[in-house]
């Protein structure tokens, strides 16, 4: 009908024979002509109105409709926080450290966490100072805790000293010291600067730890990796921009870096490159790094497409071959799913619209992936809003639909 009516407005009849028309009719005929023409430019305009409507969602419930569905968890057994650092062995997640504004300290205990019984334990506190914005991963079954800061005598603290936790090593596990964060085997000393606000990821059995801000607040984009077996650091090629509290995600064994902020530039780097190991050669030659569509809103083609905002201090997890991230300080708590085969970004539902309990916006959470029951689930917990540290826990289920939810 649309097309109809527009042939009627804007066809070769209207144009090549309007001075028929007007000559044919009498006044009277003429105002019900003119009645009748208005008449159907109303119709049009209204039902291009609603087939606009239509093709831009104006329904709320597609708009609002996202995938996912987020579950409340046991909350964290420990004291509110946010900058803690997590890793997981063996399906049980290991948190500590951060700082909590309701004792106004830094912390230094640790806790783990079954998913298949919801429940937290407490296990042996960290050794080294407390601290807050460390970085922290896994390797061949310990964890690996080091670099963050702390406050000392009203000036800024921060560290290089790296631990390693055994949770086979008794029954509440034990932490040895190792080197500090870039001892290198050659010059026998750390080379560079303590820091914190770093990132850290673990992929083919081999970890990497970089990024991050000295006590000048200067920013780094440099990558080492640890020799578990000679208990050193090995600099490695790096990419992109100088970066604290970049987002990471491993997914087949490629991790994902990008985010973060500069504290240089005082800019959010756009940013995302994806790390290969298996093109890092044994000597430390060859390109393990590849750029990936920057977060732009725009593909590498200029084309136009759907993506989350850059952000630091987000959290994230991956599921069945996809990225997740939430969080952040500049998310505002929205999920975004990536997907590595074909550079693209898709929007999730967001815990912090749920119902009938939401989950509270922030930055500096800590995420990490579980298997319950045969299926994995993404698991968020800790982190600030402002002055106000949390200490609930959440269940992200990509497969989930709300408002089916806990």
């Amino acid at each position: 009908m649309i097309i109809i009516y527009g042939s009627l407005l804007k066809g070769p009849f209207i144009n090549a024979n309007w001075e028929y028309v007007r000559q044919k009719i009498t006044p009277m005929n003429l105002t019900k002509f003119k009645i009748r023409q208005c008449t159907l430019l109303f119709l049009s305009v209204v039902l291009m109105a609603g087939l606009a409507c239509n093709l831009s969602s104006c329904n709320s419930t597609t708009t609002n409709a996202f995938p996912g569905s987020w579950d409340q968890l046991s909350d964290f057994a420990g004291i509110p926080r946010d900058g803690a650092v997590g890793f997981v062995i063996n399906n049980i997640a290991y948190v500590g450290t951060g700082y909590s504004s309701f004792s106004s300290k830094y912390l230094n205990d640790f806790w783990k966490y079954d998913p298949n019984s919801d429940s937290w334990f407490p296990v042996a506190p960290f050794p080294g100072q407390a601290r807050e914005n460390a970085v922290a991963f896994s390797l061949n079954g310990k964890g690996y805790v080091g670099t963050g800061y702390n406050i000392v005598n009203g000036s800024n603290n921060p560290m290089s000293d790296f631990w390693e936790f055994d949770p086979a090593a008794g029954p509440m596990g034990a932490w040895n010291r190792i080197a500090d964060f870039g001892y290198t085997s050659d010059q026998q000393a750390a080379t560079v600067s303590a820091r914190y606000q770093c990132a850290a990821f673990t992929v083919k059995n081999r970890a990497f730890v970089g990024w991050g801000e000295d006590i000048g607040q200067f920013g780094y984009k440099d990558l080492w990796e640890y020799d578990q077996v000679n208990n050193f650091w090995i600099q490695r090629p790096d990419a992109g921009s100088k970066r604290i509290n970049p987002f990471v995600f491993v997914i087949d064994d490629l991790a994902y870096v990008g985010g973060g902020y500069d504290p240089g530039s005082q800019t959010y780097p756009v940013d995302i490159h994806k790390f290969d190991v298996t093109q890092l050669h044994a000597d430390g030659s060859g390109n393990p790094w590849s750029a990936k569509n920057r977060l732009t809103g725009k593909d590498l083609k200029g084309n136009a497409i759907l993506q989350p905002h850059t952000r630091q201090l987000a959290s994230t997890f991956s599921i069945n071959g996809l990225g997740y991230i939430t969080m952040g300080d500049a998310g505002g708590g929205d999920t975004w799913q990536y997907d590595p085969v074909h550079d693209t970004w898709l929007q999730f539902f967001s815990m912090t619209t749920n119902t009938p309990i939401a989950g509270a916006p922030r930055s500096s959470a800590i995420g990490f992936t579980v298997n319950i029951n045969g299926t994995d689930f993404g698991i968020l917990t800790t982190g600030g809003n402002g002055t106000k540290k949390l200490d609930d826990c959440w269940k992200f289920n990509p497969a989930g639909n709300e408002p089916d939810n806990q």
